[in-house]
């Protein structure tokens, strides 16, 4: 098991996360909160919390929490050492339709699966928009992001999502509850994997 985070690496953990947009601002932070309560970072995960319930409502905020809730209870691995081994994947239906092909060689190493994983969500996030050119060309960005996982191809990514929460096709957006519930419990996924790799380098990094 992974030692408990102090305080000021809670701190850290709120800055280390990967930029989700343009999946919704809410969604990332609400799927941040519930995983800084998991890896044990109680106190940012009650400031995310009240942050949450101004913006989101109450009502939402726990339904989407119960829901994550309900999907660790049905897909627990048993421990952080059991994720950590298997950062390649997570097992449950909700992980058979996020990944439907098996990850590229390229995107294996060093951080190309989150690059993939990010990516695969916001392809998934573009099918939900009105198919508008600048929302094709953000589609399109994302898979060759899903085929290459280069520095360059996610940079390109990055320029397209600037462009698209400016513009007018994502103001205008809106998802179901079901659709917010889906891409909640995907970020939740996500970014503990994320957080659970960069703590497992942090503690080899300063204790071996």
């Amino acid at each position: 098991m992974l030692p408990l985070p102090d305080p000021s690496t809670c701190q850290d953990l709120l800055h280390t996360v990967p930029s989700l947009a343009p999946l919704p601002e809410y969604l990332s932070n609400l799927a941040l909160r519930v995983v800084l309560e998991d890896v044990g970072c109680p106190a940012e995960a009650h400031y995310l919390q009240l942050q949450l319930t101004r913006v989101g409502g109450k009502d939402l905020t726990e339904t989407l929490i119960h829901e994550s809730q309900k999907h660790t209870q049905e897909e627990r691995t048993g421990n952080n050492e059991a994720i950590l081994r298997d950062l390649g994947g997570v097992s449950g239906e909700l992980r058979r339709v996020q990944r439907s092909v098996t990850l590229p060689e390229v995107c294996a190493s060093g951080n190309g699966w989150v690059m993939y994983e990010t990516a695969a969500l916001m392809i998934k996030f573009a099918e939900k928009l009105p198919s508008t050119e600048l929302v094709r060309e953000f589609k399109s960005a994302a898979i060759t992001v899903t085929e290459k996982c280069t520095d360059e191809s996610w940079e390109y990514l990055e320029e397209m999502h600037k462009r698209l929460i400016k513009s007018p096709d994502i103001m205008d957006a809106t998802l179901t509850i079901e659709d917010q519930k889906y891409f909640f419990v995907q970020l939740t996924i996500l970014l503990k994997r994320v957080i659970l790799a960069w703590l497992q380098k942090f503690f080899q990094a300063h204790f071996g």
